[in-house]
């Protein structure tokens, strides 16, 4: 509804937006009755876990969550179209969800669980910010005012590099101030991917066809670390269980 789907001349296989509707592949309607059909469930999911795992903080989540994802797009928010997709993103796939998770396993919030979720969000937001990057000529005649469109070539590939910095570095203190478990650090491996993104932005930042593998590897770059900071918990939580006293590396 906003135009900016029938602008984009360039979608490719991770940017311009999924197309259905605009390709006539469902109807508006459609689309309408499904959203509402998952946001339905989801919130019925969400209220059997506040009545059963503590009530307000649970229920204040989901609220945080269904509110971004309306005013992500939804107007007069539109929070996306004033650069601000990014932040929703990393807030919603980041903390409350790493929080939420939490506190349904721990009736508790954490500083731990907050900071392991940081890494998490800053990767996730990556993944949109570098998608943006091919749409923002059609995102622009649109009005859809997102940080590619604002920024010069050289702001956004710098802005890629500094929060990426941001994300290991994270991940490099908690680990070894005992923030969160040492075997997260096993996360550090996926650095060559996220210069691999870097380079690939430097080399095909102006061809749409060009950035799809970049693109593909920003995705799988935000799966790859997270998983890893799964099995880092994991390996922590098994030697916890095994040994009356593990090494420094396991804990």
């Amino acid at each position: 509804m906003s135009g900016a789907d029938a602008a984009n001349r360039t979608p490719t296989q991770f940017s311009g937006g999924s197309r259905v509707i605009h390709y006539g592949l469902m109807s508006l309607r459609q689309m309408v009755m499904l959203s509402a059909l998952f946001y339905g469930i989801a919130i019925v999911i969400g209220f059997v876990l506040a009545f059963t795992r503590g009530f307000w903080p649970i229920f204040g989540l989901g609220v945080a969550g269904v509110a971004i994802s309306i005013v992500y797009t939804a107007p007069p928010f539109r929070l996306v179209h004033r650069g601000l997709g990014e932040i929703c993103v990393a807030l919603g796939f980041g903390p409350i969800m790493v929080l939420g998770a939490s506190y349904v396993q721990e009736q508790r919030f954490t500083f731990e669980a907050f900071y392991v979720s940081l890494p998490v969000a800053i990767l996730i937001a990556l993944v949109l910010y570098v998608n943006e990057i091919p749409d923002r000529a059609g995102d622009a005649a649109a009005g859809k005012r997102t940080l590619p469109v604002r920024l010069s070539k050289e702001g956004v590939i710098g802005l890629y590099a500094a929060l990426i910095s941001v994300a290991y570095l994270l991940i490099a203190v908690g680990g070894v101030a005992d923030i969160i478990v040492r075997p997260t650090l096993l996360a550090l491996i996926t650095i060559p991917m996220a210069l691999k993104v870097y380079r690939g932005l430097r080399q095909s930042y102006e061809d749409p066809y060009a950035l799809m593998p970049t693109m593909g590897v920003g995705v799988n770059l935000h799966v790859a670390t997270g998983l890893l900071l799964f099995v880092g918990y994991v390996i922590a939580i098994v030697a916890s269980h095994l040994m009356a006293n593990p090494p420094f590396f396991l804990r």
